[in-house]
């Protein structure tokens, strides 16, 4: 189970700067993601670990050895990339046991290992079958099961999922972590979904525009996110400009307690799951009066647009707990003050995606 260790991580595609100075440390034996939007440097991070493409500067270590000059076929790396490739004189079972077998596995554990991920991609009934016989959600399958069966200690996975349906996209993550936990494996799954990112990772590193913003587990990064770009990217949140004094933040007209020690003009996020719609009975701090103008149905989760004294404030909930709800009902609705998060005003400015979704920015934002 390798450490990985970036230290000063800079790569340049031409005059462009796809990563700059980044610095992380992935522990030995954990499941680390790297979330981040389209063009953020994700693959060219997964590449410059497993040497594909050359540093303008820093050093990369794996277990305190520095691997920065060794060449790619060397560095004892499991790589899947987005353009997957197998190979197509192998049948499956050719393709997944190729690197156990390169290596000189004892052919009673490459049958052992072999049988087992096939079973975890859902393709052991087709074992005999070549490439251009399969589909290409079972291709991306195959890739997988052949880059964890490689025998290297440390997988690097480019989008692993992006290609398969819904369902199977979800069961198959948590097979991969279970995989990954049992075999020891050291593992940075690269993704943009959220979701997949929150729901298997240890960690999770935001990536943007080829520079780390922050690091840390799910929970902390979507309950107490330091950067707003995170409370952007890594859940759903309402953002607003407030103005926020002694513990209160006044938003429009709209006042709500903040466990924040942030004072004048700031940044408001407040996540959307945790705007939640409560007994009128009930004397909770934050708790004001809204009508609803709009429900959407998403299956498990309802989300519904509130109109909070002309503020516009959205709530996604279980849909078990909102039936009956119609548009025009009036509903008491609840924020905890550690939900309430504050930023800087002068932060927004280096990301527009953030402005542009500020619900109360009209020409302040712009």
């Amino acid at each position: 189970m390798p450490k990985v260790e970036l230290r000063e991580v800079t790569v340049k595609y031409g005059r462009k700067v796809a990563l700059e100075d980044v610095n992380i440390t992935i522990e030995d034996g954990s499941y680390s993601i790297i979330a981040g939007p389209t063009g953020a440097g994700k693959t060219t991070l997964l590449k410059a670990i497993c040497g594909l493409v050359p540093l303008a500067r820093g050093r990369i270590l794996v277990d305190g050895k520095d691997i920065t000059g060794i060449p790619p076929e060397k560095r004892g790396v499991g790589y899947l990339p987005q353009g997957y490739a197998l190979f197509p004189h192998l049948d499956v079972w050719g393709n997944i046991t190729f690197g156990p077998t390169s290596r000189g596995w004892d052919p009673r554990d490459i049958e052992v290992i072999a049988r087992r991920i096939l079973n975890m991609i859902g393709l052991i009934e087709r074992a005999d079958a070549y490439p251009h016989e399969l589909s290409g959600g079972m291709a991306q399958r195959v890739a997988l099961g052949r880059a964890i069966a490689s025998g290297a200690d440390l997988i690097l996975l480019d989008e692993p999922l992006s290609a398969l349906d819904v369902m199977l996209r979800i069961l198959l993550r948590y097979e991969i972590r279970k995989m990954a936990k049992a075999l020891n494996l050291t593992v940075i799954h690269v993704t943009h979904d959220q979701e997949e990112a929150m729901s298997i990772g240890d960690r999770i590193f935001v990536l943007r525009e080829g520079k780390i913003l922050e690091e840390g587990p799910p929970e902390k990064l979507f309950r107490a996110p330091e950067n707003p770009f995170t409370a952007y990217f890594i859940g759903e949140s309402n953002f607003y400009i407030g103005y926020a004094d002694k513990g209160v933040v006044r938003i429009d007209g709209v006042e709500l307690k903040s466990s924040s020690k942030l004072e004048g003009d700031v940044l408001v996020a407040i996540r959307t799951r945790e705007v939640k719609i409560c007994q009128a009975e009930e004397r909770l701090t934050n708790s004001i009066r809204a009508s609803v103008e709009e429900i959407r149905f998403f299956g498990r989760v309802t989300k519904i647009l509130l109109n909070v004294n002309g503020l516009r404030m959205v709530s996604e909930l279980p849909t078990l707990r909102i039936e009956g709800l119609k548009k025009g009902d009036e509903v008491l609705i609840n924020v905890d003050p550690e939900d309430v998060l504050l930023y800087r005003l002068e932060t927004v400015e280096g990301y527009p995606e953030v402005k542009e979704v500020i619900l109360n920015a009209g020409d302040r934002a712009r």
